[in-house]
């Protein structure tokens, strides 16, 4: 299974790479994995935010199995992750990658590119954030699946 997360705008926090970095060390014994950001966007206008997102997008629409984070997704549990997680790696695409938008979020054509929209929560988080809870997700998906002691 190959998974990737792309993200627009860089992540400036120390404390927030710090968790991306053992995030991404821990999805990695489970699967390859990939991380990538675009150039952070200025402002809220639909040709900035496209702007942003079209380095990503051919990667993006490589994958059977396209993922955009955004408020207006559906939620599911974190076993519901696991649980998609396991079809995916049955299926014949094992490839999934997920895109995360910036502080203005994601333009309208990444949604329409996507097979899957996901919130993490229905609570606004700031998108650096996203990719850290997103990847701690991914973990605990992975610890559920092969009954690793992780997930409680």
């Amino acid at each position: 299974m190959k998974i990737q997360v792309l993200s627009i705008g860089k992540v400036r926090e120390p404390f927030y790479r710090d968790g991306i970095a053992e995030y991404s060390k821990r999805v990695e014994a489970y699967c390859s994995f990939d991380l990538r950001e675009s150039a952070k966007e200025r402002s809220d206008a639909e040709s900035d935010l496209e702007a942003a997102y079209e380095p990503l997008r051919k990667d993006f629409l490589r994958a059977g199995n396209r993922v955009a984070l955004d408020l207006t997704g559906r939620t599911i549990t974190s076993e519901g992750l696991a649980q998609w997680l396991d079809d995916v790696m049955r299926s014949g695409d094992r490839r999934i990658s997920f895109l995360i938008g910036g502080p203005n979020g994601l333009p309208a054509n990444a949604i329409k590119d996507s097979t899957m929209v996901l919130s993490l929560s229905a609570m606004t988080l700031p998108h650096q954030m996203a990719r850290l809870l997103l990847l701690e997700q991914l973990y605990r998906g992975f610890s559920i699946l092969r009954g690793d002691p992780y997930h409680r």
